[in-house]
Parts: structure tokens; C-alpha cells; sequence
């Protein structure tokens, strides 16, 4: 989205060389020799050699001995990959063939139960393309599919940032299909006044939104073992949390984007990325700067991707100039929020809980009044986690069979007056949670629901009013935006997080498998939308054709369904293997590096 909340410049369309178009149809035969081998370094490398032997050859200069050798190891080679790649080649048709036609053998003469039996037996017969089997698939024994599953405590939170992450995908295919009109404000003039941009309904295709919750979850999900170590006393396991996850977070965040955003540049070699053929949308096309030769292409990507990972930079900001994805802009955001997240942990480790509320409220308060709305989300999410956590303790301790000790006060005391409505309103809300919690979950969702600013926000009925109530720094500096949705991200969350009626939407399967591949998906969405979905769509409205709206609509629509096909696909892919390993990195690193002896004694005095 071209807004405020990205600060994302437009792509830089750079023009491949005049000789690029001659020099991408010859590799196309090298390309083609070289299929199959393991990355596109061994296929330059390759293709290369061999392009500098043809060459000497037909100009009839003598080999040297040491090339001969090197010419005859390279035939060699090519004719290993000769006799193995067909064997391949043939094994995964056949075995595509036999997934492509379980539906129709199941039902052509055979039993529910027999056909059912026999996908644990073809799924073994995968072998190695057993990784490419979307995890849906996978066979699961039946005493596991019988047993209950059992939920964390915080799994919603998974399916609240899973649903977050499809809505940004829905807003993304919005500016591919679709211009700006879809995301004005309902009725700021005689020609806005589209179903999609009411209030609740604009949320499908809302992004900002998303990624407001998206930082609230963050916060909430970093200092949920923390603080709960802090509250049982536990500080030294809390300080040993709080530094894995310090130094485990720059590989869990980055590790993925540097082999996917690698991919990119591949493809934007290759010229995979849509550019003709589209217009009169948002978004037409979003190709990366194209270099005409392969090392010239990653010479250009790696000063890209060290500016995106840059731990030291002081540019918040800096991912709205990624060029290779613009949407990785909340990569560096979440990294620096979560270091000051992480001091705040250590700072406030010791501190009695209470005061620590009031701190973290403090912190969140002076973040809103000065535009931190980035700190302010993240703060809040380790906020709500902490008043979880006092909300069970209270209800452990009223639950409890031995009454504790009370002062007695005078009844014509301030204390028992306050002590007396205090207790009033508790019992309300314990009585009326779900009422209450359905209530504000719905307040949430309208707040969130705000026209960005530049969408005509300030003339939007139902939100006119709200506009003025923007405090003056936040309208004077231009950041409108800035107010209402951080404030409904936080509201929405912590809603939630106090009524189990809501929590249960976020812990069906689905929610719960797109939280498991958020993070993927989020990866992932824009590379495969401007090369795939840029395809799908430009096929699927030929043969609906473009004059009409039912028409057109049923053309984008069709081409939502292989787009979302083979994006879950490859999100679930990368969550089993790049996702599982950046983690394990993380981990592993951190367990070997780390020291694991005694704990030292003190050698600087405490003084009073």
C-alpha cells in the first residue's frame, strides 16, 4: 500500500540492458542443460565452462593438457546427470501421476476404508519428495487423529496472527486487481460507495490493521515466559530467557528473507516477474532492478539484503527501500522493538508486578502522545501479557479455600468505599464477561476499521468525529493514522485475551495451520503475487474477459484460487525446512556458545 504506515517509495523500474533480451535466450539452452542441479551457483559455474570451451574450440585453439582433463570430467558429468535425470524425471511424473488419480481410484470400485489405506503406502513410496507433500496431507495415525489435541494456553494468539497474515495477502491482491477506489472511505462522495469499504467488511482488505496486530502479537508472544518466570520468582531463569531470545532473534528474524529474497533476485535474472499485459490497477507490476548478467544481478542484491539486515542501523524505516520486496518493510520494526522490548524485560525483571504495570502503562502512554506508535504496540503486547497473568493470580487467590487476613477500615472510609465498588464492578464483569468481551471485541474492529487519511478519512460518516478527537501533535506532524488503529490493535488483543468465548474462533484448525505459516506466508506472498498471481490473473480474465464488472471480478476471482494454491503450498514448504531451520540455528548457536558453569559470585558490593 502506498501510505504513511510503509513509507515505501515506489519500485525503481530499471531497464535491462539493450543485449539482455539476446543474452536471456542464449543461457536458455544453458539452462536447460543444467536442469536439476542443486542452486544457481553450480549452474553458472557450469554453463560457463562449458560456454568458454565451445568457444575455444571453434576457434581451433589447442587444449592444454589440464583442460583436457577438466573437458573430459565435465562429459563425464554430463553424462551421469544424463542417465539420472530421466530416471528422475520419470519417477516423480509416475509418482505425481498416482496422486493425481487417488480421488478417481478411490471411487471406482473400492471401499471408503481400503481407499483411505492406501495414501499411508503411496505417501512412503514418495521418498524424498516426501518434502514437497503439503503437511495437510501428511498421513497421521489414527490413535493421534483420535486423542484430543491439546492447546497452549496462548494458542489463539497463533490463529489470530494467522488470520492477520491472510488478511495482508487479501490486501495485497487487492492493489494487483483493483485501483485505489476499493480502499477510499464509504461515502466521502457520490461515487464511493463500494460494499467492500464499510466499516468491518474494508477489514479483508485492510493492511495497516494487520500489521498493528501483527506488532501487538509480538509483544505479547516475547514477554509471555519472562514474565511469567519474573512472577514466580524465578529471575535468574528470567534473565537466561530474556538473553536467548535476544540473541536468538536476529536469525529467526532474517535468516528466511535472506534465502527467499536470494530466490527473488534469481528470478528477476530470469525474468519471471510480470510486467506487461496489466494496467489500471494499484499495483500493475513490482519487479525488482534487473541486471543483465547473473553475477552483475547479485551484485546488486547482497548491498540490498546487508541494508534490510543491518543490526546496527538507526533507520527503523529502512525496509520501505528493499527492492527486492517491499512488503518485508515490518522486518527491521519488528527487530528493533523487540531489543527495546527485551531491555524492558531486563529493567523491570525485579521489580514488584504492580509497579511494573504501571510502568509499562507509563511507557505506552508516552509512546502514543509522541508517535512511537511502533513502540507503543509492542509495549502494549507485554502490557496485556502482564495483566494475564495478574488476572490469574487474583482468581487463584479468591478461588483459594483459606481466606486471607483482611484490615478492617471504618465504613465511612475513602479505603472501604473504594474497596466495596471495586468488588461491585469485579463481580459485574465476572457475571457479564462474554457480553462485555463481544462488546469491545466489536468496538475493536470498528476503530480498526479507519480510513487512512489519505483515503478521505476526514470524510468518512461514522469516522468525522473521531478525525477531530486526533490529538494536535499527531494531526500537526501528519500522522492521523498513527491514533485510532494502534489503539484498536491493542484493544482487539487484549479483548480477546480476556474472553475464552472469542479465543475459541482463533483455535480451529484453520486459524491455527495459517498461524503455523504466517510467517512463511508473509514471506513468500510477494514474490509469488507479482510473478504467479501477475500470470493467473492476466490468463483468467482473458477468458472472462475485462468489460464488466461481474465479469472482471469472476476473472480475479478465478485467479485467486492457484495463486492461494500455490502459495500455501510453498509457505508450508518453507515453514518445514528454512522456518525449522533458522530456529534451529538460533538454538543450536546459543546452546554451544553459551557458557555453563557455576554461577559466579558477586565481586562488586552492594551499596545502600
Amino acid at each position: 500500500m502506498a501510505s504513511v504506515w510503509s513509507n515505501r517509495p515506489a519500485y525503481d523500474q530499471v531497464p535491462a540492458n539493450e543485449g539482455a533480451a539476446e543474452e536471456m535466450e542464449e543461457r536458455k539452452d544453458e539452462i536447460t542443460m543444467t536442469e536439476g542441479r542443486e542452486s544457481e551457483d553450480h549452474l553458472e559455474t557450469s554453463s560457463g565452462s562449458t560456454t568458454d570451451v565451445d568457444t575455444e574450440a571453434e576457434a581451433g585453439f589447442p587444449f592444454p593438457r589440464e583442460k583436457a582433463r577438466f573437458t573430459k570430467s565435465r562429459a563425464g558429468g554430463f553424462i551421469s546427470a544424463a542417465l539420472v535425470l530421466p530416471t528422475i524425471a520419470l519417477r516423480l511424473a509416475y509418482l505425481c501421476w498416482l496422486v493425481a488419480t487417488h480421488p478417481l481410484r478411490r471411487l471406482v470400485g473400492r471401499g471408503r476404508s481400503s481407499a483411505l489405506s492406501e495414501w499411508p503406502a503411496l505417501f512412503n513410496q514418495l521418498g524424498a519428495f516426501k518434502v514437497l507433500v503439503p503437511s495437510f496431507l501428511h498421513p497421521v495415525d489414527a490413535a493421534t487423529a483420535a486423542s484430543p489435541r491439546k492447546m497452549h494456553p496462548t494458542a489463539w494468539l497463533d490463529g489470530l496472527r494467522g488470520m492477520a497474515a491472510f488478511f495482508v495477502v487479501w490486501n495485497h491482491l487487492s492493489v494487483l486487481w483493483f485501483n485505489w477506489h476499493i480502499h477510499n472511505g464509504y461515502g466521502i462522495n457520490e461515487h464511493e460507495h463500494w460494499l467492500i469499504q464499510l466499516p468491518f467488511l474494508r477489514l479483508a482488505i485492510s493492511g495497516p490493521p494487520m500489521v498493528a496486530i501483527f506488532f501487538v502479537i509480538s509483544g505479547y508472544a516475547l514477554s509471555y515466559k519472562p514474565l511469567k518466570l519474573s512472577r514466580m520468582g524465578k529471575f535468574a531463569d528470567a534473565y537466561e530467557a530474556i538473553g536467548s531470545s535476544t540473541f536468538r532473534r536476529w536469525p529467526r528474524l532474517f535468516f528466511m528473507p535472506v534465502v527467499i529474497t536470494f530466490i527473488c533476485a534469481c528470478m528477476t535474472y530470469l525474468d519471471m516477474y510480470g510486467t506487461k499485459g496489466w494496467g489500471g490497477v494499484a499495483f500493475p507490476s513490482r519487479r525488482p532492478p534487473r541486471d543483465g548478467t547473473f553475477w552483475g544481478q547479485l551484485e546488486h542484491w547482497w548491498p540490498s539484503v546487508v541494508m534490510l539486515i543491518d543490526p546496527f542501523s538507526k533507520n527503523m524505516n529502512r525496509g520501505g527501500r528493499y527492492a527486492y520486496d517491499m512488503f518485508l518493510w515490518t522486518l527491521p520494526v519488528e527487530f528493533e522493538c523487540s531489543l527495546m522490548l527485551f531491555l524492558c524485560q531486563a529493567c523491570f525483571n525485579r521489580i514488584r508486578p504492580n509497579v511494573r504495570v504501571v510502568f509499562m502503562f507509563s511507557l505506552a502512554i508516552f509512546a502514543m502522545k509522541y508517535v512511537y506508535w511502533q513502540y507503543f504496540l509492542f509495549l502494549c503486547g507485554m502490557l496485556i501479557c502482564d495483566l494475564q497473568f495478574a488476572s490469574q493470580e487474583e482468581k487463584a487467590r479468591s478461588s483459594s479455600a483459606v481466606s486471607s487476613t483482611s484490615i478492617s477500615l471504618p465504613s465511612t472510609s475513602v479505603f472501604a468505599v473504594a474497596a466495596a465498588l471495586y468488588a461491585r464492578a469485579r463481580r459485574f464483569t465476572s457475571r457479564h464477561q462474554t457480553a462485555i468481551g463481544i462488546f469491545f471485541f466489536i468496538l475493536s474492529l470498528y476503530i480498526l476499521s479507519t480510513p487512512e487519511a489519505i483515503r478521505g478519512a476526514v470524510g468518512t460518516p461514522g469516522y468525522k468525529t473521531m478525525i477531530k478527537w486526533v490529538p494536535q501533535h499527531h494531526q500537526k506532524t501528519h500522522n492521523t493514522d498513527y491514533f485510532w488503529v494502534p489503539i484498536g490493535a491493542a484493544l482487539l488483543v487484549y479483548t480477546v485475551d480476556c474472553t475464552p468465548v472469542l479465543q475459541r474462533i482463533f483455535t480451529h484448525r484453520f486459524p491455527q495451520y495459517l498461524g503455523k505459516i504466517s510467517y512463511s506466508m508473509y514471506l513468500a506472498h510477494g514474490p509469488v503475487l507479482f510473478t504467479a498471481g501477475h500470470y493467473f490473473v492476466r490468463q483468467t480474465t482473458k477468458l472472462t474477459g475485462l468489460q464488466g464488472q461481474v465479469r472482471y471480478g469472476l476473472g480475479v476471482g478465478l485467479s485467486a484460487i492457484p495463486f492461494w494454491f500455490v502459495l500455501i503450498c510453498l509457505a508450508d514448504l518453507a515453514t518445514r525446512t528454512l522456518d525449522k531451520w533458522s530456529l534451529s540455528l538460533g538454538r543450536l548457536l546459543y546452546e554451544r556458545l553459551s557458557s555453563r558453569g557455576p554461577e559466579p559470585e558477586a565481586v562488586l558490593p552492594r551499596t545502600n
